[in-house]
């Protein structure tokens, strides 16, 4: 009966330094390192805040009128659709010349 406890006891022994070695790790890894989950978080949001600012600022490059002003100014709304948007009315043609 001793000789059948001993593999047992190896295996459990084995598996508890197994397990601790792994938990040291994780808590290491996810705490300790350069790569850590709140070094991860942080990056995260920085890099969602600058994908923000970048489409803002890509509306903003083009864009010599505000929003408002569009809503509120019929002429200059379609001033600004017949430059930035190339839209025409039906009974019109539109030439586009390009300088190269």
């Amino acid at each position: 009966m001793e000789e059948e406890k001993k593999p047992n006891k190896r295996r459990r022994n084995f598996l508890l330094l197994y397990g601790g070695t792994l938990l040291v790790f994780l808590v290491y890894f996810f705490f300790f390192s350069s790569h850590s989950f709140k070094t991860h978080l942080s990056l995260d949001r920085k890099i969602d805040n600058l994908e923000e600012k970048i489409t803002s600022t890509k509306n903003q490059v083009g864009n010599v009128y505000t929003f408002e002003q569009l809503n509120n100014d019929s002429t200059l709304l379609e001033k600004y659709a017949r430059e930035h948007l190339n839209m025409h009315r039906a009974d019109e043609d539109v030439f586009i010349i390009i300088h190269e």
